[in-house]
C-alpha cells in the first residue's frame, strides 16, 4: 500500500475507533441511542471493518482474503445501518419515513451481503454485491451528511444571535463534511468499477484516500476533547527565557 493510501485509510481506521470508543463510553452512561447508534457506525463500519477490508484487499494473500473480507463487509453494512439509524434518532425523531428508509437500507445491505456469502472469493464483487451495497451506504451518508449541514446553517445563523451554541454549530458542519467525504470515497468507488473489473485504479485510490483523511479530520475535528481544543485555543504565553530573549 503506497503511502498516500496508508496516510488515508490510516487515519480514517484510527478516528473512527478512537471517536466510536468514545461515543459507545458515552451511550453507556447516557443509554440513549443517538450515541449508541453514532459511535457503532464508527468503531464498528469506519474503524474495524474498514481496517478488514484494507487488511484483506491490500495486504493479505488473495487465498486468505476471503474470511476477513466478509467480516469487514459484515460490519462496515452494521455500521451503515446504525448510521441511519443515528441519522433518524437525532434529526427526524418524530417522523415516520425515517424508518421506512431504514428498513429498505437494511434489506439492501442483507442482500448484498446474502449475494457476497454465495460467493467469498471473487474479488473485486459481482455487480450485483458491489452496487447494492454501494448505493445504499453512499444514500445513507448523504442522509446524514445532508441533514447535519442543515442543521448547521440553522444553528449558525442563531449563533451569530447569541440563540444557540457556537461549538455545537461547528461539530454540525465538521460532521457534515466529513459524511460529504464518504460519499465522495463511494462515487469514486463507483467510478473505478465502472471504468473496469480489475484492480481499482491508482488515481481513483488516491482520490479516496485523500478524502478518506479529509474525512478523517473533520470528525476528529467535531468530536475534539474540549480541554484540549480550548488548550490549541489559549494565546500563547512565553516562558521565562523566550520573555527575557524577546526583551
Amino acid at each position: 500500500m503506497g503511502a498516500i493510501a496508508l496516510l488515508g485509510f490510516g487515519s480514517f481506521v484510527v478516528v473512527s475507533l478512537a471517536v466510536g470508543a468514545r461515543l459507545l463510553a458515552l451511550a453507556r452512561r447516557t443509554r440513549q441511542v443517538p450515541e449508541a447508534a453514532m459511535g457503532a457506525a464508527l468503531f464498528l463500519g469506519g474503524g474495524l471493518g474498514y481496517a478488514a477490508i484494507v487488511l484483506a484487499l491490500r495486504v493479505l494473500p488473495a487465498g486468505a482474503a476471503p474470511l476477513p473480507l466478509a467480516l469487514g463487509n459484515a460490519l462496515v453494512h452494521l455500521g451503515t445501518i446504525a448510521l441511519a439509524v443515528g441519522t433518524w434518532r437525532i434529526f427526524r425523531a418524530e417522523a415516520f419515513w425515517p424508518a421506512v428508509a431504514v428498513a429498505f437500507v437494511t434489506g439492501m445491505l442483507g442482500t448484498s451481503f446474502a449475494l457476497r456469502l454465495g460467493d467469498l472469493h471473487a474479488i473485486p464483487p459481482p455487480p450485483t454485491v458491489f452496487w447494492t451495497s454501494s448505493l445504499a451506504s453512499a444514500l445513507v451518508y448523504a442522509w446524514s451528511g445532508a441533514e447535519s449541514l442543515r442543521y448547521w446553517t440553522m444553528m449558525r445563523r442563531r449563533a451569530a444571535l447569541g440563540l444557540a451554541d457556537p461549538a455545537l454549530a461547528r461539530r454540525f458542519g465538521l460532521w457534515g463534511l466529513g459524511a460529504g467525504c464518504a460519499v465522495g470515497i463511494f462515487v469514486a468507488s463507483m467510478i473505478g468499477r465502472l471504468v473496469g473489473r480489475g484492480p481499482m485504479p491508482s488515481a481513483v485510490l488516491g482520490v479516496s484516500s485523500l478524502l478518506g483523511f479529509a474525512a478523517a479530520v473533520s470528525v476528529g475535528l467535531a468530536f475534539f476533547p474540549g480541554s484540549l481544543r480550548a488548550r490549541l485555543a489559549r494565546p500563547h504565553r512565553p516562558s521565562e527565557p523566550e520573555a527575557r530573549e524577546a526583551s
